[in-house]
């Protein structure tokens, strides 16, 4: 049965739970997946932070691999195609790999952030996929 209003202190742990295993890069988006199937079903916050966890580890990896892709170009090519611009391909592959940190880490602090919001009782929402999220779990039928 699926209830409203406040969560209890139990959802609020579940939901923590939720976002806490984006500390797990990759192999995180299986908790919220077993969360959201095993317990979507006794509470709406649950349901909706679980699947917006699922959503943002998701998100996070397509991230990780498409920023990987422009690094694994540089070195590629570096090795393949000599050239005497050395100094803007190690630039080029430096920005490269800031961009790799700062997508891994990004994500991460920001589920750190919604475990500790869901642990307060706050409805968390993430930037850019939250409100998608939303639109697309009202949109779905409740089974009882």
């Amino acid at each position: 049965m699926v209830e409203k209003g406040i969560p209890s202190q139990d959802d609020k742990v579940v939901g923590a739970l939720s976002h806490a295993a984006v500390l797990l890069p990759m192999w995180g988006i299986v908790v919220p997946v077993l969360i959201w199937v095993t317990q979507r079903e006794k509470s709406e916050y649950i349901r909706q932070q679980s699947m917006q966890a699922l959503a943002w580890q998701i998100l996070q990896i397509v991230l990780f691999f498409v920023a990987y892709i422009p690094f694994i170009l540089l070195i590629v090519s570096d090795v393949f195609f000599t050239t005497n611009e050395q100094l803007e391909s190690f630039f080029l592959q430096f920005c490269s790999i800031g961009l790799i940190v700062l997508i891994t880490i990004g994500p991460i602090i920001m589920g750190i952030y919604a475990a500790v919001r869901n642990l307060q009782g706050h409805d968390f929402t993430y930037p850019l996929i939250g409100q998608r999220v939303r639109t697309y779990l009202e949109k779905q039928p409740r089974e009882l």
